[in-house]
């Protein structure tokens, strides 16, 4: 790309709101079943504020909906709604520091607690265990934090790009970690993020961000032995292969006007995990 600007990509610093369409694809293929799971959603995201803590902002889920609701996915579409409001704070390069509203988000799940009780608890082993699980992460500020992080409306409307030295170098290495991915185990990648083009029809920055196995990060030993665990496969028989990739378009102010993510790990043989999410600002 021919960069004529050398300025740097900022936030712009007009508040402002604009809702977007995410449409999230999921497939896993194991020993079992395929599982399929379609999510839409409608998302809101307002601009409010620059301080002294950083930027503030809102994400407003209008509406979504889930295709697959057997089994432990319709907990999963239950649980969706500790992330229906949230505001958070956001450092100079985008990526989410703090959740301004956790104690309302807590007080919410704590009201409803007793009727999420009765309606799991022929379905959860120990429904019990299960809740408390869910108020140590909310109780939590880095737990509940890195729980928002995984999910996609975050990844593709937060993206750290900002302020980063992008139109001045020819790409920049970072670093993103999926927690919890295998169970406890963390998800790390080393990330190249660079510019790649300019939109002609929003003059805006086309942006690429790919990722690999962060190997020297990456607890293979912990993963390994919960997929042996569950699947019944000898550890020395099990390689994780995985990689990540991000396609953001910015327009003119360089708020995202749409964006990809695509998301594979692979246990050759044994277990497969495709996603794809796709955002458009409408």
């Amino acid at each position: 790309m021919n960069k004529t600007q050398k300025k740097d990509i900022s936030f712009s610093k007009n508040e402002y709101a604009i809702s977007y369409e995410i449409d999230t694809f999921r497939y896993i293929k194991s020993t079992e079943e395929p599982i399929e799971n379609r999510i839409r959603c409608k998302i809101k995201k307002s601009f409010i504020r620059k301080d002294s803590i950083g930027y503030l902002f809102s994400i407003e889920v209008l509406n979504r909906t889930q295709s697959n609701k057997e089994d432990i996915l319709d907990l999963e579409d239950q649980l969706a709604n500790l992330q229906k409001k949230l505001v958070v704070y956001t450092d100079e390069h985008g990526d989410i520091i703090s959740i301004v509203n956790r104690g309302e988000i807590f007080e919410e799940w704590d009201d409803n607690k007793s009727a999420f009780k009765k309606t799991y608890k022929d379905i959860l082993e120990n429904v019990d265990k299960f809740t408390e699980g869910v108020d140590a992460i909310l109780n939590d500020q880095t737990e509940f934090l890195n729980l928002v992080k995984k999910s996609e409306v975050v990844t593709l409307l937060f993206p750290p790009i900002y302020k980063q030295n992008l139109l001045s170098q020819e790409s920049i290495k970072q670093q993103k970690v999926i927690c919890d991915f295998f169970d406890t185990t963390a998800l790390p990648f080393r990330m190249n993020t660079k510019v790649v083009a300019i939109n002609e029809e929003t003059q805006g920055y086309q942006i690429i961000r790919s990722g690999e196995i962060d190997v020297p990060r990456f607890d293979e030993e912990s993963a390994s032995t919960l997929i042996s665990n569950l699947f019944d496969v000898h550890k020395y028989n099990i390689k994780i292969e995985s990689n990540y990739l991000e396609a953001l378009d910015l327009n003119n102010d360089n708020i995202i006007e749409e964006a990809t993510m695509l998301f594979n790990v692979e246990v050759p043989g044994i277990y497969s995990y495709r996603q794809i999410s796709k955002l458009k600002a409408i």
